[in-house]
């Protein structure tokens, strides 16, 4: 049975150019112990490794430029932002949901091949276990047998020649199975490997082992670039700056995972398009695993296992027919004695021996392993290849598609302030109401975002005996305050004792200059006019080199 044709996928994966550190091309058959051929596929391995590291240093150059830009954003420019991450997050779930079903396909074929393996592992099992059993029941029951000693007494018709014959008889009967039993521990030993062997139970130890650790990991990583894109949903749909920079920081390792599976993914499927490409050539190679070399790689009339069945085969016949002749000779010579049964009993185990030996000599011929063979190969080189190749898009497109995300989820959150910038309201309140002018002295006077402590004035009139606290009558005032609006301090503010009464022509005046947005401190446009207000207007007046206080100067 000759293996099937290579199907397009495999042809494609094989015709991928393999060339060394040189740039040469290098032979493209399946060969993993050539170091040329590694390294083929190596140069192959690290080309999904350098676009790794292009992404890295754009995203790396990309986050620089958006350091130095820290030009405020409208909310309404997000917009589109928040659009992009949401369209490419969905595009990048539909490449992850490619990548699950390329998982499952290939695990679908592990199993095929696991299935098949075991099949030819449990009929070589059973090859050697009933031919032991076959060997076992020849030795005990027709060479240990005392057929001889029944034809040590003399003939009731005596006859030397005939005697003699039969007892040579008995012992070709004896012989031959002895033969039988030689070539059935010769298939034994070939059925029981060696230490240096290679056996096929090993191997798929071996493989079932890594397959539940690659398939449950791979799973697990692939929902969770899944979750990674929900939050990146989330986060952009809510302006959440926690979700998209978590989704930064993760997306990010991501993108080097997804990078590096695809170096290791695309090595491993145009390694298996070679192999596929013939598949007989390399098993039948590989002279340490004698299991696959008798059984498979053997054509017909050349199975070592067949060959030494059918050899014991004969050698039972020729016991048989040295038995039939023992039948006549002694029912002859010794008509008295039960000899019938016993020689029943011999002739009836070289029978089942007989047939046990043509059912093993089926059960190792290679058109029925050729058969588990092939469900293996299929399994392999079809669902397990196509699994494959579909993984490797799925990294490919992912990588390239989280490093998209990343540089414009980084893009959002830069300039996703958490609250409003402060804005300045222009103040139309006047600084001293009328409301206020008979309130306590020890009571603050507010006017819109800015106050002036009345106990201040009050405190720096009554200072030093009945003297200006700030010095002469003509001394400026400063007002100074901080971004709340407050005035911490007033100077130059000139003050009489109680028996003095202030000039008629200084006066504390508020010009509320609304077109201007800021209040002024200074002189009244009369030289007559005077404050209303407690003790007959005898308050602390403003220097006639008064400042305008600008609304610059309380923010």
């Amino acid at each position: 049975m000759d293996p099937p044709a290579p199907s397009f996928l495999v042809e494609l994966l094989h015709s991928v150019p393999h060339i060394n550190i040189t740039l040469h091309r290098v032979n493209d058959t399946f060969n993993p112990s050539s170091p040329v051929y590694v390294e083929s596929l190596g140069i192959l391995a690290s080309i999904p490794a350098a676009l790794l590291i292009i992404s890295l240093v754009f995203l790396l150059l990309y986050l620089l430029t958006r350091c130095c830009d820290r030009k405020p954003r409208k909310p309404k420019s997000h917009g589109c932002q928040k659009c992009t991450l949401i369209f490419f997050a969905v595009v990048c779930c539909a490449a992850i949901g490619l990548g699950l079903y390329g998982n499952d396909d290939l695990h679908n074929g592990m199993l095929q091949i696991f299935g098949s393996g075991r099949k030819i592992e449990q009929l070589i099992l059973n090859v050697r276990n009933q031919t032991e059993m076959v060997k076992h029941n020849l030795k005990s029951k027709v060479v240990l047998s005392e057929l001889e000693s029944k034809f040590e007494q003399p003939p009731q018709h005596y006859n030397q020649t005939a005697q003699y014959l039969l007892q040579d008889t008995v012992k070709m009967v004896k012989d031959n199975t002895t033969l039988a039993i030689n070539a059935l521990e010769t298939v034994v030993y070939l059925t029981r490997p060696s230490y240096s062997d290679i056996t096929l139970k090993s191997l798929l130890d071996s493989f079932e082992f890594y397959e539940e650790l690659r398939w449950p990991a791979t799973l697990g990583f692939l929902t969770f670039l899944l979750v990674l894109c929900i939050i990146l949903v989330i986060g952009a749909t809510r302006s959440s700056r926690c979700a998209l920079i978590f989704f930064s920081v993760c997306g990010l390792l991501a993108v080097t995972v997804c990078w590096l599976l695809s170096g290791i993914y695309l090595a491993s499927a145009v390694a298996l398009g070679d192999f596929c490409m013939k598949p007989n050539d390399y098993i039948c190679s590989q002279q340490k695993l004698k299991d696959v070399q008798y059984t498979y790689c053997s054509s017909v009339g050349t199975n070592r296992y067949v060959l030494r069945l059918n050899e014991s085969k004969d050698y039972v016949d020729r016991a048989k027919e040295s038995l039939e002749t023992v039948t006549r000779i002694a029912m002859d010579l010794y008509p008295r004695f039960e000899l019938s049964s016993k020689i029943n009993r011999l002739n009836g185990e070289l029978d089942d021996s007989k047939r046990q030996l043509i059912a093993l000599s089926a059960m190792a011929d290679r058109r029925t392993v050729m058969e588990h063979y092939a469900d293996a190969t299929r399994g392999l080189c079809e669902a397990g290849l196509l699994g494959l190749t579909l993984m490797l898009l799925a990294s490919l497109v992912s990588a390239a598609i989280l490093s998209l995300l990343v540089c414009v989820d980084s893009h959002t959150w830069i300039y996703l302030t958490k609250k409003r910038p402060y804005e300045d309201k222009s103040e139309t309140t006047p600084l001293f109401p009328a409301s206020t002018a008979t309130a306590s002295p020890s009571a603050p006077i507010s006017s819109g975002t800015m106050t002036v402590n009345r106990t201040l004035l009050h405190a720096q009139i009554t200072t030093g005996n009945g003297t200006t606290a700030g010095g002469a009558s003509g001394a400026g005032l400063i007002a100074s305050s901080g971004r709340n609006g407050t005035a911490h301090g007033l100077r130059g503010l000139a003050s009489y004792s109680g028996d003095e009464s202030p000039p008629p022509d200084y006066n504390v005046v508020v010009h509320d200059n609304r077109a201007s947005g800021h209040h002024t401190l200074g002189r009244l446009p009369s030289q007559h006019s005077y404050v209303a207000g407690p003790n007959n207007g005898k308050y602390a007046t403003l220097s006639k080199q008064c400042k305008t206080l600008e609304s610059n100067d309380f923010y």
